[in-house]
């Protein structure tokens, strides 16, 4: 075997571990995120938003998604507009809607009502698919790692 073939193997255990980075970060953004919304319901001020406005995006394959922008004012008077994760389908600009924030991190603020069963199951199938993600890149750096070794060893010779 040439050393272009242990050269590949090592570049292709590269590539997974990159893979397996991504994983992680991705399970480690969902983890984040689940707790900041957590914290915000538990211990967060409560306020009165507004939606201001609602818009659909579609995707390449031709599925939509509808987002929400609602905006309050914090006790401290500044304000805040921001995409909630949850919010309820059926809003309409105009519509209130109680929310709970953390006076650091306003923007960061949740829905009442929005951390139930299935905000739980958004986490668990996004941290299935990251780890999913992650374990398949180990698997790939594993691999292109081990045949990089070998390819060198074998034409290092003894």
């Amino acid at each position: 075997m040439g050393d272009g073939v242990g050269a590949f193997g090592l570049a292709f255990g590269f590539f997974g571990l990159l893979f397996a980075l991504v994983g992680i970060a991705l399970g480690v953004s969902l983890v984040r995120r689940a707790v900041t919304q957590q914290r915000a319901l538990t211990y967060g001020i409560p306020a009165e938003a507004r939606c201001l406005d609602t818009y659909l995006t579609r995707d390449s394959e031709g599925s939509s998604t509808r987002h929400v922008i609602l905006g309050f004012t914090t006790r401290e008077g500044q304000a805040v507009r921001f995409e909630p994760m949850g919010a309820p389908r059926m809003m309409v600009a105009g519509d209130f809607v109680t929310v709970r924030y953390l006076p650091e991190n306003p923007e960061k603020a949740a829905v009442v009502g929005s951390g139930g069963a299935g905000a739980m199951v958004g986490l668990v199938i996004g941290l299935v698919v990251s780890t999913i993600f992650t374990v398949a890149g180990l698997a790939f750096a594993a691999g292109g790692f081990g045949f990089g070794f070998f390819a060198m060893n074998v034409t290092a010779g003894p």
